[in-house]
């Protein structure tokens, strides 16, 4: 089967579009390729082939995603058949000692997968897929700086660096959602950011490449150079609560600044905007803006989760590297459940958004993109945070009743915060329920979540207890959806949430954040976090 049989004119503009998009391909670059494609196809590269093959998937998949739930469109290409010739391209272009078009390809191949693969909501295959990506870019030197490499173009050195930027980030992302370190070795890698240039700015014969526009000006490749400095701060994070030394507080504080100075530094039209105030942009823009903040208060509750635990809540001595356990506790369980109800908060003001008549409803599926695991982390944070207060004794359980503020969080009122988790988590169930008939994952999460808050309502004391069990049971019938009992094959770790929740198991949150991504997957042995 050839070319020609997949492309079809009526697609070539949606795939210029999504080229644009990738940014890890020069389109005017390509463009001109492609022409020349055309004009000799036997004497293309095999794998320039197998990089328009992977083009090609990529942008069938996301007009299928865009057209979901619209009447079936025949002229549709179909991924899979393009996946295969991909690969196909790849091991006959011999692409493990190739330089030439090679990376690109895999890295839009294994992009083109999690795409055709979302439904499942497992993506272990694409982990496995960096590491072939990462030791390919190591080979070719992508983590180094062109700059300090000899024979590498003004042009190809700044896709060099968009290519890397990628990788880095991507790699970041999987490896915390599986649980284990990152794959880069950071102390190796020198390779800067890519410059904030359009497209047109840069060109194959440059001899120099034109300085950088300001960061105040909008071009492709705006979103990933601002995402850098957040997706650092956050592999530092990951970084020290997974180190196998117990973590200093102090170390814990200045990445705390570190991460809301990170954060603070956006460009303004990236940082945080309700949906309802963006009505003049597009979908894409309103996304991206949602992933930075997602990313930002998920490095927050990772940071300091470790703090919302039944084990601190007794005063110990100082040490010369934390203060005592009840001050730590308080600032940072106050810290880490302020930014899981803003994951909370952000999740409720997307699925509104969703709805019919929403600003987002056309564009709803590219929210498939939000990982279920982050939505779920603050769930079990805040489930947990408001068990601990529940159980502190009776302190605590006349704040978490509506008294005084014994436990010292420093409302005035330690309902107030215990309302509010209350409140999130009703809602957030409510979204899960209302799109489990949609989403396997989202049924999954409405299980979890409705065993977390059971498990919460069941302690003596708390506040509106019975009404949460009672918001719980009604949720599901109330979105017209029959949610029958989890079975255990949906919810294999069932037992190890009620447990954490009612204190009886000490938190290991790299086997639930493992659990959360991948709730069908045998954990692959044990975790590396201390506690």
């Amino acid at each position: 089967m050839t070319v020609v049989n997949y492309v079809d004119s009526s697609h070539w503009l949606s795939i210029l579009e999504d080229i644009r998009e990738v940014r890890i391909v020069h389109p005017h670059k390509f463009q001109a390729e492609y022409t020349k494609f055309w004009e000799s196809p036997s004497k293309a590269p095999v794998l320039w082939i197998a990089l328009l093959f992977a083009l090609l998937s990529t942008a069938t998949n996301l007009l299928r995603l865009a057209r979901a739930g619209k009447p079936d469109d025949s002229t549709l290409l179909h991924a899979r058949p393009l996946q295969q010739r991909t690969v196909e391209c790849l091991v006959l272009g011999g692409y493990a000692t190739a330089n030439a078009y090679a990376l690109e390809a895999l890295i839009l191949h294994t992009q083109s997968r999690f795409l055709s693969d979302m439904d499942d909501g497992s993506h272990v295959h694409l982990w496995f897929a960096m590491g072939t990506i990462i030791r390919q870019a190591i080979r070719m030197g992508y983590h180094r700086d062109p700059s300090k490499m000899p024979g590498i173009s003004p042009f190809d050195g700044e896709m060099r660096r968009r290519v890397w930027l990628n990788i880095f980030q991507l790699d970041a992302l999987l490896s915390f959602q599986m649980g284990f370190p990152s794959m880069i070795p950071t102390e190796c890698c020198d390779a800067q950011p890519p410059r904030n240039l359009e497209y047109s700015d840069f060109s194959v014969d440059m001899d120099v490449l034109p300085p950088s526009r300001p960061l105040t000006h909008d071009t492709p490749v705006l979103y990933i150079i601002a995402k850098a400095g957040i997706m650092a701060v956050f592999k530092k994070i990951v970084a020290h609560t997974e180190s196998l030394a117990s973590p200093t507080y102090d170390r814990t504080i200045a990445l705390d600044f570190e991460a809301r100075a990170a954060y603070a530094r956006l460009p303004a039209i990236l940082q945080r905007r309700d949906v309802g105030r963006s009505f003049m942009d597009p979908a894409s823009r309103i996304l991206e803006r949602c992933t930075l903040e997602l990313l930002h208060l998920k490095s927050l509750v990772v940071l300091h989760r470790r703090y919302v635990s039944y084990a601190n809540t007794a005063t110990t001595t100082t040490t010369t590297t934390r203060p005592p356990a009840a001050a730590a506790t308080t600032a940072s369980r106050r810290a880490c459940a302020e930014a899981a109800l803003d994951i909370l908060a952000r999740q409720a003001d997307l699925h509104r958004a969703a709805r019919p008549g929403g600003r987002l409803h056309e564009d709803r599926w590219m929210l498939t993109s939000l990982t279920v695991h982050d939505f779920l982390l603050a769930a079990m944070v805040l489930c947990l945070d408001l068990s601990v207060r529940l159980s502190e004794g009776e302190g605590g359980a006349a704040a978490a009743a509506g008294g005084d503020d014994d436990n010292g969080d420093g409302d005035g009122d330690g309902d107030v915060l215990a309302r509010r988790e209350f409140a999130a988590l009703q809602t957030s169930l409510q979204v899960w329920t209302e799109t489990s008939a949609l989403s396997p994952e989202a049924r999954v999460a409405a299980l979890a979540l409705e065993l977390m808050i059971r498990k919460v309502s069941e302690k003596n004391g708390g506040i509106q207890a019975r009404d949460a069990a009672a918001a719980a049971a009604a949720a599901a019938p109330a979105a017209g959806i029959d949610m029958p009992p989890p079975s255990s094959a949906e919810l294999p770790y069932a037992d190890l949430v009620s447990e954490v929740i009612d204190g009886a198991e000490t938190p290991d949150w790299n086997l639930l954040d493992q659990y959360f991504q991948h709730p069908n997957m045998e954990p692959a042995g044990p975790t590396m976090s201390p506690g």
